[in-house]
């Protein structure tokens, strides 16, 4: 009698101590988010999505997992879009991680103002953003960052898929291919930009810069890249193209007839704003 019940003070013992452990790994972990989340960051990271339930969770815990062990300051801006679990889903998260700042647009007005939307929220010293699957991996966002930071003339780095020094994992299907260079060459025909690759999914601004253009862009769709090139020319930023490991996913958003023609306009449209 006497041994069962000291095996059962021995269990109850060891429970509480177990008890006091996890509260104590969850009071540490509490800890450091708040400490890494005080004062503005010094990287915001805008990812647009839509309808990106499988996704996007994923996404933002790669960049959890990965900027652990990074220098940089961190908030993750999601924009999402539509009205899907998505939300739920990101919302959960975000009770989890301080840092993770989502913001909703049921309407779901275009890729363009969900970014916009993104800027007017961050505060970080650098804005980044990126696609919602993550076709840039995070090791190769940290080497722009880096570079990003030891070139102070530059004031946007874009990553450029069509760079000598790119590395492409997976390609695009080839009619994918084929469009974006047939669209590339009409905004230099057009006199809009001198980038070979406007629309890959990974752009960094310095804070105020990204300020002052998203202020002014109006486009909401898919062209609002060229928007911001177009802006950032008249402004008299510097812009410079930086190499990029990149891997189609097959999952875009973007149709080909609908956006495609939509993209078209909006672009023919800026050439009233050329400098």
């Amino acid at each position: 009698m006497l041994e069962a019940r000291f095996e059962l003070k021995l269990k109850l013992h060891s429970l509480n101590f177990l008890k006091a452990i996890q509260g104590m790994e969850q009071n540490f972990t509490s800890q450091c988010l708040s400490s890494i989340t005080s004062g503005p960051p010094s990287l915001s990271i805008i990812i647009p999505a839509r309808n990106e339930a499988q996704r996007l969770p994923k996404t933002i815990a790669q960049l959890q997992d990965f900027f652990r062990y990074h220098p940089w300051t961190l908030e993750i801006i999601p924009v999402i879009q539509g009205n899907d679990e998505t939300i739920s889903l990101i919302c959960e998260l975000a009770k989890k991680d301080p840092r993770i700042k989502p913001l909703i647009d049921p309407q779901g007005r275009g890729k363009g103002r969900a970014v916009r939307c993104g800027v007017e929220r961050a505060q970080g010293e650098i804005i980044l953003f990126i696609d919602a699957d993550l076709n840039v991996p995070p090791h190769c966002l940290a080497r722009l960052l880096e570079q990003f930071q030891s070139t102070p003339p530059c004031d946007i780095l874009i990553g450029s898929r069509r760079h000598p020094q790119s590395k492409i994992i997976h390609p695009q299907p080839w009619h994918r291919q084929l469009l974006n260079g047939a669209f590339n060459f009409l905004l230099r025909s057009w006199h809009l930009t001198k980038f070979r690759d406007t629309q890959c999914g990974c752009k960094l601004f310095r804070r105020d810069v990204a300020k002052v253009l998203f202020s002014y862009s109006m486009v909401n769709g898919f062209a609002f890249d060229v928007e911001i090139l177009v802006l950032a020319k008249n402004f008299g930023y510097q812009v410079a193209e930086a190499p990029v490991e990149w891997a189609d996913t097959s999952h875009s958003h973007f149709k080909i007839f609908r956006d495609g023609l939509q993209s078209l306009e909006d672009a023919w449209n800026l050439t009233e704003y050329r400098s």
